[in-house]
């Protein structure tokens, strides 16, 4: 065998520049057909042995075959073709994360490629890495994966590129009391003497390489049967009581995607697996989905809140098994393929299980509100981005990619009709099941199915400039003669900005009353009305663009809100395309302000919840001497919320009831209403000192107010109670809470605490970022904090994780010239940048420019 080759660690972002070409690919010379992995890892080093056998076709003669792979140790490589067996001189090319197997002869058609290797079971939460968690007295160990986008490689040489489908042949030889998890069913598994078994599993269909699955443990297991599948739900030994409510969950979704798409789920299992050390919130790997803790396990004392964000999460994956595993995006390009029909269609499955959560809405007022506030930056991106490396793809995993990816497909549904827009993706998907396509390919078919309905729509021209282009517009509705004027333009968070581009906008439109369509394709259209007749734009809010009323109209719309006469979406439609024209500066905060004490005292869910948010933002963001007005209309509408809602749950309330009280207890006490603030904290010690529950939809509310009022009193009860707690979702509103003291120094003890060994990686951010956002006094040492540990936050969220970019938007919360200057400073020292902090830091920066033009504009 030829010397092992040894390939050192290295953040995949740094990558070289100005040398690789735009799209970097091993080419298609070589393609893989099956992969024959074998794995055996060391739990006492952390490390792990391997073998891969690869069968590829090979397009023409070569003596020169590349694969990817990174922070591996290569022990020896051979190529077998007719026969021949030719060892291979092999080539390392970290910069590109390749080796190049050199032959003395060359090689075509079928032939055989045999990989020994080594590697490393790292602690960064990608690769083939370790995850450790604490089962009573006693420190555990499992081994888990995250390839996507392209962390394969760092786990076993391939061709890790989306369009290289493979079938896998996998087997694992581990310790004979752990369990092994993979994509498909366990074949067989042989005790080969020595505290060792083989544990060999039945072939893959043909996937791409990120969506391959290793897991080794000892995992509590709940299962359950839909059909031919077998669902099981796995978590560490002790959770298992968790576990009873995702399986449901997952059992349910998965029959509604069945009859959504017309095609069964493909494999003969699915494992939900729950994982202590998790960078994303779960990960759609084909048949062995993996998930945080706190987005899969919940229970009947898990709040409405959190339930729905488990369901949520479920539902997103699930689609994932057709959409992006069953056909897969070719290229990283078009990984909104994957992410925005997941997120879009996991809404739809949420609809249709749970109606009464009404699950449209929430999107709307979630994903859409989430992906305006993203796009409305000059530093964002299409949807569609030109891909160079798949280790660049990782920077798309935001609010482009998933929120306005589906946001946009919302519209065009809505546009194009749910009946085409479900038939094109079925046609989409059985075309190409087990292979690629791209965006050209699904848009093709709704229009096919257009065309066979004869109904004029273009599916293609709409879908494809909101896809290709970055940013919306802003419909200004002005009164003429005959009706109104509608004109388009690009809107920015920063009001100095404009740009030409214009989209093909399908418009939804009522004029009193009555419902109309248009597809605007221009910079400007016409409306025929009556001078005393009231026109609202964007009804439904299915559109993924603001509307700027003037004059008398707006007051038209103010009063119909107050007389309830439009449907709560479009009330909070209203409210919420008002408050980004105060925030941008194109109004000001006394005129927003005036309409909402004037229409929105008595608005219904989601306009109400908005207003709370609304102003309590203007309240914080406002100079002190201007934000009274701001704070005492907060206070007014909290009184008004939570008299109508009471503290205690009632029975038969609302989902919107159970998850507005919180806000509105929250808002008060953050506010200094005092009777809240006591009540709070009231309930906070029995509970912490005599074990007196709490309605968990609540919890988290009472203990911020507690945190924030009461200081140093529980700074220690809360750290304690954290580092003893093990239940997830109660561990995340524990760390939050630290980010809420009023006091500085003990704001940066907790900031300091979250760095320690008792916060996991993965949630540090929960605590720095919530205290940033919702915690004033954090403006005053956000920025210091993050400079003295930056170094080592670099450190710890290498590229892959997506996790550094959240440290430096926490820094969006600044105000100030000084602030702004400094931050530029600190990133544009040498070393300091990053290209998986550049979006991040570019957002950053935009946001706090428009923090201060908002001050500015509102002396």
């Amino acid at each position: 065998m030829a010397e092992s080759i040894h390939m050192p660690t290295k953040n995949k972002q740094q990558k070289a520049s100005g040398k690789e070409e735009p799209h970097q690919t091993l080419g298609r010379n070589v393609s893989p057909n099956k992969y024959s992995l074998s794995v055996k890892p060391d739990f006492g080093s952390s490390t792990f042995d391997g073998t891969v056998v690869i069968d590829v076709n090979i397009a023409s003669a070569t003596n020169e075959i590349q694969l990817n792979a990174a922070e591996l140790t290569i022990n020896g490589a051979v190529v077998i073709s007719n026969g021949v067996v030719q060892q291979a001189v092999v080539k390392v090319d970290p910069d590109n994360e390749r080796i190049v197997l050199k032959l003395a002869n060359d090689v075509s058609h079928d032939a055989q490629i045999k990989i020994d290797f080594s590697g490393t079971n790292n602690d960064g939460m990608y690769g083939f890495y370790r995850s450790t968690y604490v089962d009573g007295d006693k420190a555990n160990v499992l081994l888990t994966t995250q390839f996507e986008s392209a962390d394969a490689r760092k786990a076993f040489p391939c061709f890790d590129e989306p369009e290289f489908k493979a079938v896998f042949d996998v087997s694992m030889i581990v310790p004979s009391d752990l369990e092994c998890v993979s994509n498909m069913p366990s074949a067989s598994s042989t005790d080969l003497g020595n505290g060792l078994k083989e544990v060999k599993f039945s072939k893959s269909p043909k996937m791409s390489t990120y969506l391959l699955y290793l897991g080794i443990g000892n995992y509590d297991r709940l299962s359950d049967t839909s059909g031919n599948t077998e669902i099981s739900v796995l978590t560490t030994h002790g959770n298992s009581h968790m576990a009873d409510v995702p399986l449901q969950l997952a059992r349910k979704f998965l029959d509604f995607y069945e009859d959504y798409f017309g095609i069964k789920y493909p494999l003969p299992k699915l494992d939900l697996i729950a994982i202590p050390d998790f960078s994303a919130g779960a990960m759609e790997n084909w048949g062995a989905i993996t998930f945080r803790e706190v987005d899969l396990l919940a229970n009947n004392n898990t709040s409405i809140a959190t339930l729905q964000r488990v369901a949520m999460v479920i539902a997103h994956e699930l689609a994932h098994q057709w959409f992006g595993n069953l056909v897969t995006m070719e290229w990283w390009n078009d990984l909104w393929l994957n992410e925005a029909f997941a997120e879009f269609l996991g809404y739809k499955a949420m609809e249709f299980i749970f109606p009464d959560w009404q699950m449209k809405r929430e999107f709307i007022t979630e994903d859409t509100s989430a992906a305006l506030s993203a796009d409305q930056l000059s530093s964002t991106h299409p949807i569609s981005v030109n891909v160079r490396s798949p280790a660049d793809a990782d920077t798309l995993f935001g609010a482009i990619t998933y929120e306005k990816g589906g946001s946009i497909l919302n519209m065009i549904e809505s546009y194009a009709g749910k009946e085409i827009f479900r038939e094109g993706l079925h046609r989409y998907l059985i075309k190409y099941s087990y292979s690629n396509a791209t965006r050209a390919d699904l848009w093709g078919f709704m229009d096919e199915v257009a065309r066979e309905r004869n109904k004029d729509v273009s599916v293609s021209k709409v879908a494809s400039r909101w896809i290709d282009l970055p940013g919306y517009p802003s419909i200004a509705v002005s009164r003429t003669k005959s009706g109104v004027k509608l004109e388009q333009q690009r809107h920015f968070l920063l009001n100095n900005l404009s740009d030409a581009t214009s989209w093909p906008i399908p418009v939804n439109y009522q004029v009193s009353g009555e419902d109309h369509q248009l597809l605007m394709d221009g910079r400007t259209a016409s409306i025929k009305m009556g001078r005393d007749q009231w026109i609202k734009l964007n009804f439904g809010q299915n559109g993924f663009y603001r509307v700027a009323y003037e004059g008398d109209d707006v007051d038209r719309l103010g009063a119909l809100i107050a007389a309830k006469r439009v449907e709560s979406i479009d009330s909070w439609g209203v409210h919420h395309d008002l408050f980004a024209r105060a925030i941008s500066g194109r109004i000001s905060a006394e005129s927003y302000l005036d309409f909402v004490e004037r229409y929105c005292k008595d608005a219904d869910y989601p306009t109400n919840s908005s207003v709370l948010g609304g102003l309590s933002a203007l309240s914080n963001a406002l100079p002190k001497g201007k934000n009274e007005r701001a704070k005492d209309m907060l206070i007014q509408d909290g009184i008004r919320l939570l008299d109508k809602l009471g503290w205690e749950r009632k029975s038969g309330e609302t989902a919107f009831d159970t998850m507005t009280r919180p806000s509105a207890i929250l808002e008060l006490g953050f506010a200094g209403h005092q009777p809240t603030i006591s009540k709070a904290v009231q309930m906070f010690y029995a509970h912490m000192n005599n074990g007196e529950e709490i309605d968990p939809n609540i919890r988290g509310a009472v203990y911020y107010i507690a945190a924030r009022s009461e200081g140093e009193k529980v700074f220690g009860l809360l750290k304690e109670r954290f580092k003893s707690e093990k239940v997830a979702e109660e561990k995340a509103r524990l760390l939050k809470a630290m980010s809420m003291f009023a006091d500085e120094n003990l704001l940066l003890r907790s900031f300091d605490f979250a760095m320690s060994p008792d916060v996991k990686i993965q949630d540090t951010f929960k605590l720095t970022s919530f205290g940033a956002y919702r915690n004033p006094a954090a403006k005053g040492m956000i920025l210091k904090w993050t400079e003295d540990n930056f170094e080592e936050l670099k450190s710890r969220y290498l590229g892959g994780t997506n996790m550094i970019g959240k440290f430096v938007e926490a820094l969006s919360v600044l105000d100030t010239r000084q602030d702004l200057e400094e931050v530029i400073r600190f990133f544009s020292q040498k070393g300091m940048m990053r290209d998986d902090m550049k979006q991040a830091y570019a957002d950053t920066t935009e946001r706090i420019l428009a923090n201060i033009q908002f001050l500015e504009a509102n002396k």
